[in-house]
This record gives structure tokens, C-alpha cells and sequence, in this order.
């Protein structure tokens, strides 16, 4: 797996579920367009995990250890909980299925079911981070950290020895 592409791939959906989760910050309009322009990224995280969640899958009742099996079972949840996200969503949308020509009643249920998925969601993906907390700490060190510490360069003007 390429530890940048699946750095920045889990950078921008945690960003993007981050402003989502705040309608009020975007507007209905813009939260609705942003939410499905971000289910891109979600589409693209799980296809980049396929192998792993296929290999998981097939071994998870044989020999398979206890932190992979956690870790198994939280994917599992966040993809519901997305899953849950983005449908109650569509059934309360104001703007993008009217866009595409469906006129939805809007029911509480829905409204309740997207509130409540949400977060959730949000404390699954907390727990998901804090369970790969080494994995982010590193990775982001790796790609952020690291390479201004190989570029530094040290300008003689500012090392002289009377400071001018």
C-alpha cells in the first residue's frame, strides 16, 4: 500500500467528514454538494483497503489476531455507518436529489437517523485514529515532518559569529 496516497486519501476524508459534520459552517446547498463530492473519497479509501479487508474477511474466524479482528470490526462499522450517513442523507436532501429530479418528503425519522449515524460515526473514526495512532504519527512524520527536515538549509549569514 502507498503510505502517501493513503495518508492524504485519509487526511482528506477526515477533513471533509470534519466540515460536513457542521451544516451550519457551509450552508444546506454546499454541505449537501460537499458531502456527495466526498463520497469520492470514501469510494477511493475503501477501494485502496479492498485486498485488506478481503484477507481479513477470509481468515477472520481462523487465525487472525485480536487487534486485527478489532480493527476488522471497526472498518466494518465506519463503512455502516457511512453507508447510514449518506442514504438518510439523500432522504432528507433539500438540493441534490431535487437537482436530479427526485422530490423526497422529508421525514423526523430521517433527520434523526442522519443526526444520530453522524455521530456515531464520528466516535468510530476517533476510536479507528487512537487504534492507529502509531500508524498517523509516523506516516505523518514521514511525509510532513521529514522532508523539511532534509531541506533545511543552513544560511552562513545567520551563523556568523558577531550575529551581523
Amino acid at each position: 500500500m502507498n503510505v502517501k496516497l493513503n495518508f492524504w486519501i485519509d487526511v482528506a476524508t477526515f477533513l471533509g467528514f470534519m466540515v460536513a459534520l457542521q451544516p451550519g459552517f457551509t450552508g444546506t446547498t454546499i454541505h449537501e454538494w460537499f458531502t456527495m463530492a466526498g463520497v469520492g473519497t470514501l469510494i477511493v479509501h475503501f477501494v485502496l483497503h479492498w485486498d485488506w479487508f478481503m484477507r481479513l474477511t477470509s481468515r477472520y474466524f481462523v487465525k487472525l489476531y485480536h487487534s486485527s479482528r478489532l480493527n476488522y470490526l471497526m472498518a466494518v462499522l465506519i463503512f455502516l455507518g457511512f453507508i447510514s450517513i449518506i442514504v438518510s442523507g439523500l432522504m432528507i436532501s433539500q438540493h441534490f436529489m431535487p437537482f436530479l429530479g427526485f422530490h423526497l418528503e422529508s421525514r423526523f425519522a430521517w433527520r434523526r437517523i442522519h443526526s444520530l449515524a453522524a455521530n456515531l460515526t464520528l466516535v468510530l473514526l476517533a476510536i479507528h485514529v487512537a487504534m492507529r495512532w502509531e500508524w498517523v504519527k509516523a506516516a505523518f512524520l514521514r511525509l510532513i515532518v521529514e522532508p523539511f527536515r532534509k531541506t533545511k538549509k543552513v544560511d552562513p549569514v545567520l551563523v556568523e559569529e558577531d550575529g551581523m
